[in-house]
């Protein structure tokens, strides 16, 4: 099976903005990776499955008083106001 054209995108595009490699040698990476994974068996599929998400209440209190108090000391700006 060969590998989505979306896939090979997309793994093109997060070794662009994750590497700084040119988008070219992106683009010829993803291809070769993507070949390379499909002759040892893996399969990149189009589909998508949810991932779970921790809910709210488990984020610790650290963390919630951290975030608080980042966007106190936050720079205000023009548009919002913050």
């Amino acid at each position: 099976m060969t590998t989505p054209a979306a896939a090979r995108a997309t793994i093109a595009a997060h070794l662009t903005d994750a590497l700084d490699v040119a988008p070219h040698l992106a683009t010829l990476t993803a291809a070769d990776l993507a070949d390379r994974l499909a002759a040892d068996g893996w399969e990149i599929t189009c589909t998508t499955h949810a991932r779970p998400v921790a809910p709210r209440a488990r984020e610790t209190s650290r963390a919630r008083r951290l975030a608080a108090r980042l966007i106190r000391h936050a720079p205000v700006d023009g548009v919002t106001g913050r």
